[in-house]
C-alpha cells in the first residue's frame, strides 16, 4: 500500500513519476550541484505520508484497497476524471475518516499534478481540513495544510499561501518539524519575492546585455523552484523569453532543458517534454544538457514500459556522450530494458559493464540514480552478481523464445543475430541445435529483408531496383527457402517495374523454369518462355527460352515444335562453357544433340542417325560424344547393323575410362534408352561391354 500511494506526494518536487516508485523505483532527480542530498522539504513530506500510511493501512478492508488499486491504474492511464469520480464515490460511502481523508488527498494531488485545476485541488484539501472536528489525525491535517499552501503558491496567491502556512505554524508545537517547515516556507516565499524584484530591476537596467540574460534566467529559476515561487508555467514563459531575447546566451541550453524538465517532472506532459528534450539535442548537441535530455527521454519511455524505444536512446547516449556524469545509471537502466524485452545477452553485457567498470568507483550517494539509495555498494555488487548469474542460466531458453518471436514478427535480421549468438555462446544446448537448424533459412530471409529495405529508398536507381527484385526471387527460388510462389511473385515484380531491362527477361525465364521443373505446369512455363522470346528476342535468355521450349515440347511429345525450338536455339550465337579435358558445352550443343533424341523418341531412326552422325562430325569437343555414339549404336542395332553398332559402342567405350564428363553426360542423355537406366559408371561400362559381347556372338552365329 505504501509503495502504491506514496508517489503522488512527490510529483511537484521535480523528483519522480508515480509509476517509477511502484515498479522501476527510478531515482529522484536532484537539482544540479546537490544531486546527493534530499531536500528537507521532501523529508517532511515523506515523514507525514508514512505516518498517515501507518494509520490507514490497518483500516483498509480488501475491497477498499482494490478500489485504490483501480484508481491508481486509471491515473497511470491518464484517465483522471474517472479516477476522481471513483474517489469521490468512495469518500462519500466511507465511514472511516482516514479513508475519506486519503480519497480527498488523492483528488487534490491529481488536480495539482496532472489536470492543473488548482481551484479544485484546494476544494479537495479543504474537505480534509473539515474533518478536523471528526478526529482527523494531526499528521493528515498538517499534510493537507501544506498542500493547500503549495497550491496557493502554484496559483501565484502568495498572500494566501503565507496565511495557510501560518495556520500550520499555529497548530503545530514549536518543536514539531512541520512548525519549522511552515516558518521555512514563509521565509522562502518572502525571500523569493524580494529576489524577484531585484532581478527584474537588473533585467531592465541592463536590457540587451549578458547581465540581463542572467537576470532573466534567475527570474525563471525563482518561478521554477517549488520551494520559492512554484509557478512552473510562469517559469516556462520566462525561459522562453530568455531564449528569444538571448538565443546565444551561455545558459540557453540549460534554459531549454529546464522547459523540457518542467513539462516532464512537474506538469506531467510527456509529449511536450519529449519534443522539447529533442530540441535541446538538436540545438545544443555539444552541451552537457543534450546528454541529460537523452537520459530523460529514455527514462520517459522506460517508465511507461516502452523498453524497445528507450534502448536506442540509451545506446545513442553511450555512444555520443561517453563522459556523461550519470553513465553508471545509463548502463544499469539499459540492462533493465534489455532484460524486460528478454534480450538477456545484451542485459548481461550492460549489467556486467555496470558491475565491473562503474560500481567499484561509484560514490554510494549516486546509488539513488539506480533506485538503490537504501543499499551499500557491496550489497549492490551481490545483487547484481546474482542477477547476472540468473540471466545466464535462463539465457539459452529465453534466447530461443526470442528468436522464434522475432521470426514470427518477420524481423529476420534480429532473429539471425539471436541465432548466431545463441550458437556461439551455448553451442551444446538443445536450444543452440534448434537455432542451427534455422540458421541457413534465417540468412536467406535476412538477405530478402535487406533487399526489400533497399527498395524502399526513393533514391535507388532503376537498375539497382531491378537487381534487388531479381535477387529476391532467386533467394526464394533456391534452397533453403524454395518458396516457389513467392519467387514467382518477386520475378513478376521485376517484369512489372522493369519491363524494358534485360533483368525482366531473366525474371520471365526463371518463372518458366519454376513452372516447368518445380510446379509441373508446362502450359504456364511455355507462356513465360514465349514472352521472353517476344519481348527480349536478342538476349541470352531468349536463346535459353527456345531451348527450354524444345525440352517441354519433347516431353509433351510435340516433336515437330520441339525440333523447331531446338533449331532456333542453334541459330543464336553460342555461349560456350569450358569443361575439364578440353570439352566445350553450350545450349547449341545440347540443342543439336536433342534434335537426334527427338527423332529417336519419335522412331524416326534414319533422321536420328543422320542427326547424331552430323553431331559427331561438327561437335568434336562436345561432352556428349560418348552419348551420341551409344545412340548411334542403338539405332544400328535396331536396323540389324551389328558390326556398325559394335563399332559405335567401341568408340563410346574408348572415351569413357577416367572421363567423368563424358560418363556424366552419357548417363544423363541415355535415359531414353530403355535398357540403360543406371547412374553407376561401372554399370554403364558393363552395359557397353555386354552389348559388344552379345553383338560379337550374334555376328559370329550369323556368319556360320
Amino acid at each position: 500500500m505504501i509503495n502504491t500511494w506514496t508517489p503522488l506526494l512527490f510529483n511537484d518536487s521535480q523528483s519522480v513519476k508515480s509509476s517509477d516508485w511502484i515498479h522501476t523505483r527510478r531515482p529522484m532527480r536532484k537539482k544540479r550541484g546537490s544531486r546527493l542530498l534530499a531536500s528537507a522539504e521532501q523529508h517532511v513530506y515523506r515523514g507525514l505520508i508514512l505516518l498517515s500510511h501507518v494509520l490507514l493501512i490497518f483500516l483498509l478492508c480488501p475491497l477498499t484497497y482494490a478500489h485504490f488499486e483501480e484508481v491508481h491504474l486509471l491515473i497511470q492511464a491518464g484517465r483522471y476524471t474517472e479516477a476522481n469520480n471513483k474517489l469521490e464515490t468512495l469518500a462519500e460511502s466511507a465511514k472511516d475518516i482516514a479513508v475519506k481523508s486519503w480519497c480527498y488527498y488523492q483528488i487534490g494531488e491529481t488536480h495539482y499534478n496532472y489536470t492543473h485545476q488548482y481551484t479544485r485541488a484546494i476544494e479537495a484539501y479543504d474537505k480534509i481540513l473539515k474533518l478536523e472536528k471528526n478526529g482527523l489525525a494531526a499528521e493528515e491535517l498538517f499534510l493537507a495544510i501544506i498542500k493547500k499552501g503549495d497550491v496557493h503558491s502554484r496559483m501565484g496567491n502568495y498572500h494566501d499561501a503565507i496565511q495557510t502556512y501560518d495556520r500550520l505554524i499555529k497548530l503545530a508545537p514549536a518543536s514539531h518539524f512541520v512548525h519549522k517547515t511552515g516558518l521555512q516556507k514563509i521565509r522562502d516565499i518572502n525571500s523569493a519575492l524580494s529576489d524577484l524584484r531585484e532581478q527584474q530591476r537588473i533585467a531592465i537596467q541592463y536590457k540587451g546585455t549578458p547581465l540581463a540574460a542572467i537576470a532573466q534566467f534567475q527570474i525563471a529559476e525563482l518561478y521554477r523552484n517549488h520551494s520559492q515561487l512554484n509557478q512552473p508555467k510562469k517559469a516556462i514563459e520566462k525561459y522562453t523569453s530568455l531564449l528569444e531575447a538571448h538565443p546565444d546566451a551561455i545558459m540557453a541550453p540549460e534554459a531549454r532543458w529546464r522547459i523540457a524538465h518542467i513539462w516532464h517532472t512537474v506538469l506531467n506532459q510527456s509529449a511536450l517534454a519529449m519534443a522539447t528534450y529533442r530540441k535541446v539535442i538538436e540545438d545544443y548537441p555539444a552541451s552537457n544538457f543534450a546528454a541529460e535530455a537523452l537520459f530523460q527521454m529514455a527514462n520517459i519511455h522506460r517508465t511507461t514500459e516502452k523498453y524497445s524505444l528507450a534502448i536506442p536512446i540509451f545506446e545513442k547516449l553511450k555512444q555520443r556522450y561517453p563522459n556523461f556524469w550519470n553513465m553508471h545509471a545509463v548502463l544499469y537502466w539499459t540492462g533493465v530494458c534489455y532484460e524486460q524485452i528478454l534480450n538477456y545477452p545484451k542485459a548481461i553485457e550492460s549489467f556486467e559493464t555496470f558491475l565491473h567498470v562503474y560500481l567499484p568507483q561509484l560514490d554510494p550517494g549516486y546509488l539513488g540514480q539506480i533506485s538503490m539509495h537504501d543499499k551499500s555498494v557491496p550489497e549492490v555488487k551481490v545483487e547484481m552478481s546474482r542477477k547476472i548469474k540468473e540471466l545466464a542460466e535462463q539465457m539459452s531458453e529465453v534466447e530461443l523464445e526470442r528468436l522464434n518471436k522475432a521470426r514470427a514478427d518477420r524481423d529476420f535480421s534480429e532473429a539471425l543475430s539471436i541465432a548466431r549468438h545463441l550458437i556461439a555462446t551455448a553451442p551444446h544446448t538443445p536450444q543452440a541445435e534448434q537455432a542451427a537448424e534455422q540458421l541457413s533459412t534465417l540468412q536467406q530471409l535476412t538477405a530478402v529483408e535487406n533487399l526489400r529495405e533497399r527498395l524502399q529508398d526513393q533514391n535507388v536507381l532503376p537498375i539497382e531496383a531491378a537487381r534487388a527484385r531479381l535477387q529476391i526471387g532467386t533467394l526464394y527460388e533456391r534452397k533453403p527457402l524454395q518458396d516457389h510462389t513467392k519467387a514467382i511473385e518477386a520475378y513478376q515484380e521485376v517484369w512489372k517495374h522493369h519491363a524494358n531491362l534485360t533483368y525482366s527477361a531473366e525474371a520471365l525465364y526463371r518463372i518458366g523454369l519454376i513452372h516447368a521443373e518445380q510446379l509441373s505446369t508446362p502450359n504456364e512455363a511455355i507462356q513465360a518462355y514465349k514472352k521472353v522470346i517476344e519481348t527480349h528476342p536478342n538476349t541470352l535468355q531468349a536463346m535459353m527460352a527456345n531451348f527450354q521450349l524444345g525440352e517441354l515440347y519433347r516431353k509433351l511429345h510435340r516433336y515437330n515444335e520441339a525440333l523447331q525450338a531446338y533449331e532456333t536455339t542453334i541459330g543464336y550465337p553460342e555461349r560456350d562453357r569450358y569443361l575439364a579435358g578440353g570439352y566445350k558445352d553450350s545450349f547449341a550443343d545440347r540443342a543439336q544433340f536433342r534434335i537426334g533424341r527427338v527423332h529417336y523418341d519419335d522412331r524416326r531412326y534414319n533422321e536420328a542417325r543422320f542427326a547424331f552422325e552430323e553431331f559427331i562430325q561438327n561437335r568434336t569437343q562436345s561432352p556428349r560424344l560418348a552419348a551420341a555414339y551409344v545412340y548411334l549404336a542403338a539405332i544400328c542395332e535396331n536396323q540389324n547393323e551389328n558390326a556398325q553398332a559394335d563399332y559405335y559402342y567401341k568408340r563410346a567405350e574408348s572415351l569413357l575410362p577416367d572421363n567423368p564428363i563424358q560418363m556424366t553426360m552419357l548417363i544423363e542423355e541415355a535415359s531414353a534408352l530403355g535398357n540403360l537406366q543406371s547412374t553407376d559408371s561401372d554399370a554403364v561400362m558393363r552395359f557397353i561391354k555386354e552389348n559388344r559381347k552379345r553383338l560379337g556372338t550374334e555376328e559370329a552365329e550369323s556368319n556360320q
